[in-house]
């Protein structure tokens, strides 16, 4: 049902991740190259009267506290969150499979791959491998073809969830980001020698 709403495969797409990435990026250099939260004096001298105004609509000056950066980061949080639950599904059958899907003839394309040949008979290699195989990866899969036998082993199945554990790293950042920006503050006191304050 996911894959035929609009607004899922919206925030699915890959567009969507260039689009909100390259903004994120752009409105930090504009945020890394105009000064934040300084004296309106100094802007207005600095950029002119139109700009100023521009700018100050567009609350370039303030601009990690603006409505429109937010909306980057919202949105941002909405993209990984969807990406995370479209594939969470097809990585979950990869970690936890009711059956083991083997194909030899996946494995005889890869590039990665070794060749060679061994004198002992198929029966002989079978047991030899099996038992190789059962200490660097668990028990093989064994399946008996025309040509002999062919073995299939694998193991660190759930590193597979290491892409979540980066993306939920990403939304702490970013909601703490979030939260410091609607419920923090900031201040600053002159206090001259031999003076005090208590705000």
């Amino acid at each position: 049902m996911a894959d035929n709403n609009p607004l899922w495969k919206f925030f699915v797409s890959i567009r969507l991740t260039v689009v909100l990435l390259l903004s994120l990026a752009a409105t930090s250099v504009i945020g890394t190259l105009v000064p934040q939260n300084a004296n309106p004096e100094a802007y207005f001298h600095q950029y002119g009267a139109f700009f100023y105004r521009l700018f100050d609509i567009l609350n370039v000056f303030d601009m990690y506290h603006s409505w429109w950066f937010q909306l980057l980061l919202l949105l941002l949080i909405c993209k990984i969150v969807a990406c995370s639950i479209d594939r969470l599904s097809s990585t979950w059958k990869l970690i936890f499979p009711k059956k083991t899907t083997f194909k030899l003839s996946t494995f005889q394309k890869l590039k990665q791959k070794e060749t060679f040949t061994d004198p002992r008979k198929p029966e002989e290699l079978e047991n030899a491998f099996v038992s190789v195989f059962t200490k660097a990866f668990g028990p093989p899969r064994v399946e008996k073809t025309d040509q002999g036998v062919s073995l299939f082993a694998e193991k660190g199945r759930w590193t597979r969830l290491g892409v979540y554990i980066v993306h939920s790293s990403i939304l702490i950042l970013i909601v703490g980001a979030m939260i410091g920006s609607f419920f923090g503050f900031e201040g600053y006191v002159n206090i001259a020698e031999g003076e005090a304050t208590d705000t």
